[in-house]
Formats: structure tokens, C-alpha cells, sequence
């Protein structure tokens, strides 16, 4: 009988650690749409420095690569005051459209429709202020030591 305790809790040992392996992936009422933008010119030294941000919206004026794409509402990347990078969609989850895009004034977000404001401190993007359930929609970051590419 101890032999089959032993067992037992072995076996369920082993479930709970697969089960605590899966990265459960955040729902966000802001659309699916592919992102890829790579720093360049003077966007790269801007986000070496921690607590900065650049936004990438695509305007009919704006000069971009023509690889880029911009998400749903444009791409945010910041540096957290950590010294981490992050990136998300600009688009509030609250509006769920293109035209109304938070206001970015680091460490905070903030939506000028619904007037949920957004902490970007630590790169959680989460809301503190507003209506707002959910976090901005977020997206890969990485430094490569030359450029920040932001990816999805």
C-alpha cells in the first residue's frame, strides 16, 4: 500500500508540473494582426534609456520601411523601469478600434475616450484607472544589441 501512496503522489507530482508549465495566453478584445517593426535612426538610442517609449503609428505622412506592420491600432515599445523592453498595441482594449489610441506619457497609458490609464512601470501594460478589464494587447520584444524588433 505505501509502495501505490508513493506512487501515487508521483504521478501527481508529475501532472501538476506539466500542468504548471503551460504559458496561458492573456484573451484581449483587440484583434489579431501581424507586427513586425525594427528600430532605426535615433528610435534605438531613445529606447536604451530605462522609463522611454516610441510609438510606430502609420500615418499617410509617416516614412516607414515597407516591411513593417503596425498591429491593430500602431505598436508601442517602451523600456520599463526595470530595464526591460516590452511592446503592445496602441489600440484600447475598452474601444476596441483603430482611431482611438492611448496617449502615452511614460510610466502611463491613458485611453482619451474611456479614460482608462494604463501602467507601463514594470512592462505589465496593466490597467490602474478607467474601465478597462484588460491589459493592452501585447506583443514580442527583443534586444539584439543594435536594433529592438517587435514581432507577433
Amino acid at each position: 500500500m505505501k509502495r501505490f501512496l508513493t506512487r501515487l503522489k508521483l504521478m501527481l507530482l508529475v501532472l501538476l508540473t506539466i500542468g504548471s508549465c503551460t504559458k496561458l495566453e492573456e484573451k484581449s478584445s483587440i484583434p489579431d494582426h501581424e507586427v513586425y517593426i525594427k528600430t532605426f535612426g535615433n528610435d534605438y538610442i531613445t529606447l536604451k534609456i530605462a522609463g522611454n517609449s516610441v510609438s510606430y503609428i502609420p500615418t499617410s505622412t509617416s516614412v516607414y520601411p515597407t516591411n513593417f506592420k503596425f498591429g491593430f491600432g500602431g505598436v508601442l515599445i517602451y523600456r520599463d523601469m526595470e530595464d526591460k523592453i516590452h511592446a503592445c498595441d496602441l489600440a484600447c482594449p475598452v474601444e476596441a478600434t483603430r482611431t482611438i489610441l492611448v496617449d502615452v506619457k511614460m510610466p502611463f497609458a491613458t485611453c482619451p475616450s474611456c479614460g482608462s490609464k494604463f501602467d507601463l512601470t514594470f512592462g505589465f501594460a496593466a490597467p490602474c484607472e478607467g474601465p478597462a478589464k484588460e491589459t493592452l494587447k501585447k506583443y514580442n520584444a527583443i534586444d539584439n544589441g543594435t536594433n529592438i524588433i517587435a514581432s507577433y
